[in-house]
């Protein structure tokens, strides 16, 4: 059974209906779930990085399809120029989500440069095409690889309830997808040729965009509802009946010990030191203070501190390192990153900046 578009489209047969319907499953869903997340999204940063995800594989699903391809015409060619970039965007949608961080113009060079790395193999001389198209497939596995690693690693210091349950099944539909596709490559490769490969790829991203749309629309509310520290949860989710007690106890325990000084300090310790089992803890510290992550609830005292001593002039002569290991950080590096992501400068410029004015 064939079908004849209008125009000069070409005979589609049947596996490329199956391929264009379930396509247009995966583009229906995912079109759903970014404009729901988007939308939901208080957190600025967060709402750019979901609409990039969606739209990188909205463009993934449609590209290389001769039927859409025969639609679309030229638009086609953006298409293509956003999902050469798909991995970067994935990344960035996965550090922003699980990690809180903040949309910048460093975490979006990952995707320009795939996007740059790609044109370059398509437009530059044909000689290094191969070579060229190899580094950019290369640079994609590597982000996703790390975009993974963030999003195992991260779960340790995530006080959302909601988005560490969602850790596992956002890596089992990953792996999914990433697993079939792998497996139709390399049967490609191998000179293994087949129709059903691109309806097995459709079918799969349909199945997937459908199962995404399940998972994080249940989740919405928790996911994406309050982003950053210190901003007060919604009233209905605070539910510890005994949150006051426990609250003093958390504050006795941060001000008066001054826990937060303590190098490599983890959410169980404090949990023992509160006296509070660990579950309870991350939901006291996400319900009542607002925090959705353990590190940012432990360094808005030690960036606090930091201010204070590196505007102190009787400080003038320690240098940044010791300030950094007085406070708990284990090395300068994590300092500086996190005293310039809630300052928006380095410890040594601020302190010139306190300095001048001082």
């Amino acid at each position: 059974m064939t079908v004849t578009a209008v125009g000069a489209w070409k005979p589609v047969g049947p596996w490329e209906l199956l391929d264009l319907l379930f396509r247009g499953m995966a583009v229906g869903a995912q079109l759903g779930l970014g404009i729901s997340l988007a939308r939901s999204a208080d957190d600025r940063g967060l709402r750019v990085a979901t609409l990039l995800f969606v739209i990188s594989n909205i463009c993934f699903t449609l590209n290389g399809v001769r039927a859409i391809e025969n639609l679309l015409g030229p638009v086609q060619l953006l298409l293509w120029l956003i999902q050469i970039g798909s991995a970067g965007y994935f990344w960035l949608f996965a550090v922003t989500l699980f990690e809180d961080r903040s949309l910048t113009v460093a975490s979006a060079a990952p995707a320009a440069s795939l996007t740059l790395i790609g044109l370059v193999g398509q437009y530059g001389p044909r000689a290094s095409a191969p070579s060229i198209w190899t580094l950019h497939n290369v640079v994609g596995l590597l982000l996703a690889l790390h975009a993974l690693v963030v999003i195992v690693q991260s779960g340790r210091n995530d006080l959302v309830e909601a988005r560490r349950r969602l850790r596992v099944p956002f890596l089992v539909l990953i792996a999914t997808f990433s697993m079939v596709l792998s497996l139709a490559q390399i049967g490609q490769t191998l000179g293994i040729h087949a129709g059903w490969y691109e309806f097995a790829n459709a079918s799969i991203q349909a199945m997937l965009g459908i199962a995404g749309v399940a998972v994080l629309l249940e989740a919405r509310p928790a996911l994406f509802g309050v982003a950053g520290g210190g901003r007060s949860a919604p009233a209905e989710s605070r539910t510890l009946d005994d949150s006051g007690i426990w609250l003093d106890r958390l504050q006795r325990a941060m001000d008066i010990d001054a826990l937060w000084r303590r190098e490599g300090l983890t959410i169980g310790d404090l949990a023992k030191a509160v006296g509070l089992p660990e579950h309870r803890l991350r939901r006291l510290i996400n319900d009542q203070l607002g925090h959705r992550n353990f590190a940012s609830f432990v360094n808005q005292r030690r960036i606090a501190e930091a201010r204070a001593v590196l505007s102190d002039p009787a400080n003038a002569a320690r240098n940044v390192a010791s300030i950094a290991f007085d406070l708990g950080f284990g090395s300068l590096g994590p300092f500086n990153r996190a005293f310039r992501e809630a300052t928006g400068v380095t410890p040594t410029e601020f302190r010139r900046l306190a300095m001048n004015y001082a």
